[in-house]
């Protein structure tokens, strides 16, 4: 196993860390920087930094996307997109954490994502996810179940308070 520190955050886990920051946004009453700050540092104690601006204009986008269609159930959306990229790999076949030989939580030697490649692979699956409801997140489904999720599993309740906005 690689040192994760020299290595890229994987794109569907930037992509999942993003939904779950405006899902998060959409219920509390910390601005949506607050949450952008927190998991990016999150993340970059694992991989190469990442900009908390990545994290919050990507969340923001996701939200301009659903307000834009007046989606009533932005919460599922958000949620089903980040099981969606948990537990589906790219070519739509079921997401191993860890394979025999990989780990699929190790990084990548390359920057695979940026906001606009971000906000372009949800759009299509916010549309997609309207014609086909099978796609929605089973209802009891939680981050804890992804197996072999390590640390990854505990994202959707990092804690977060008014004291994550002021810088380290």
């Amino acid at each position: 196993m690689g040192d994760r520190m020299s290595k890229y955050c994987p794109e569907w886990l930037v992509s999942a860390t993003v939904a779950i920051v405006a899902d998060r946004y959409l219920v509390s009453p910390f601005s949506l920087d607050i949450f952008a700050k927190k998991y990016a540092q999150t993340l970059s104690e694992r991989y190469i930094a990442i900009a908390p601006d990545l994290i919050e204009q990507s969340a923001e986008s996701f939200l301009r996307v659903l307000a834009e269609a007046e989606a009533d159930d932005a919460d599922v959306v958000l949620r089903s997109y980040a099981y969606h990229r948990i537990t589906r790999a790219e070519n739509d076949e079921p997401r191993r954490i860890k394979g025999m030989f990989s780990n699929a939580l190790d990084g990548t030697r390359t920057e695979e994502y940026n906001v606009d490649l971000i906000v372009k692979v949800f759009r299509p699956f916010f549309f997609q996810l309207r014609s086909k409801p099978s796609m929605v997140v089973p209802a009891t489904w939680t981050w804890k179940q992804i197996e072999n999720g390590e640390w990854i599993t505990d994202l959707p309740d990092l804690e977060i308070s008014l004291l994550d906005s002021f810088d380290d």
